[in-house]
């Protein structure tokens, strides 16, 4: 087996679909990158990148990402429904098969200080990258968003790690760092009602919900004339979708209401789908060894090590 480290950057452009395929072909033509998924959402008016490959190849499409949509958006006038602070508001370095967060870190610190000398942005670490406490969680950082960021950056506590000291208004900030896999999934309700889409934020997002590394992220979808809840799970191992997803059910009934269609957001770790699955299905006694796909791929994995 190799090393894997998967980047997922977001970016402020989820509408111009012309621009954002644009991006895709030319990241598809980097050497020995390989573009994973794209994924756009129009209600947040983001794009979810997902690539990987070799270092130069990730940096080299990292940089690339940066100078096209520096190109493209400007944060002065953009709006969308979801907490931002730049055009390019993060860039997690992923640590996944074979690849230690260590290893992830030292890439991630080391692409933000070329991203901050390149185009003069501010930079941020966040994660395993952070090198305060307060850092470590992307909601500190963004809190305040694009519109407060430049009042914030007055306070000596929110120098950046890398880059100016100074906010531009047309890029705004940018944060990157290193994790490991998370999950990111919408929750579509049957209901427009918005007190019931706070609410849910509210109850389970909460410090004494039990649901630790939750943030959920209330909207309406004016398309459809419905409720969303855009939620990210930090760690689906300490906190399993399914969990999520029973909680936001009982919840629901104060309002006479319940859930409609759940829409994943990006790639999804299969373990944490398997978890779901298993236990909606009330199977026991039951592993990824089970699987026959999964099984099949390590006989094969075996057979091309030894080869």
């Amino acid at each position: 087996m190799w090393q894997i480290i998967s980047v997922v950057p977001n970016i402020c452009e989820g509408r111009d679909e012309a621009f954002i395929e644009s991006v895709r072909h030319k990241l598809e033509a980097v050497p020995n990158l390989i573009v994973l998924d794209v994924s756009m959402d129009q209600l947040r008016n983001r794009t979810i990148f997902s690539f990987t490959g070799d270092k130069a190849a990730i940096f080299e499409g990292g940089l690339l990402l940066y100078h096209e949509a520096y190109q493209k958006i400007d944060m002065r006038t953009h709006h969308g429904e979801y907490p931002r602070v730049g055009a390019v508001d993060v860039f997690p370095f992923v640590a996944l098969r074979d690849a230690s967060i260590e290893t992830a870190v030292a890439w991630s610190v080391e692409f933000a200080e070329q991203v901050a000398n390149r185009f003069a942005v501010p930079t941020y670490l966040f994660a395993e990258a952070a090198r305060t406490p307060i850092r470590r969680d992307i909601e500190n950082i963004r809190e305040g968003e694009y519109e407060g960021f430049a009042a914030k950056m007055n306070d000596p506590a929110w120098k950046p790690d890398f880059g100016p000291d100074v906010f531009p208004p047309d890029k705004g900030a940018t944060i990157i760092g290193a994790r490991l896999p998370i999950v990111n999934f919408k929750v579509y309700l049957s209901t427009a009602n918005e007190e019931a889409a706070t609410w849910i934020a509210r109850t389970i997002a909460g410090p004494t919900s039990g649901m630790p590394g939750v943030h959920i992220y209330p909207a309406l979808d004016r398309t459809q004339n419905v409720a969303v809840l855009n939620i990210t799970v930090g760690s689906f191992r300490a906190t399993p979708l399914y969990r999520i997803l029973e909680v936001i059910k009982a919840e629901l009934h104060r309002f006479g209401t319940g859930i409609s269609r759940v829409q994943m957001a990006g790639l999804v770790p299969q373990a944490a789908l398997f978890e779901s699955a298993t236990h909606y299905l009330q199977i026991t006694d039951f592993s990824m060894e089970d699987v026959v796909e999964y099984r099949l791929d390590t006989i094969l994995a075996g057979r091309t090590q030894t080869a």
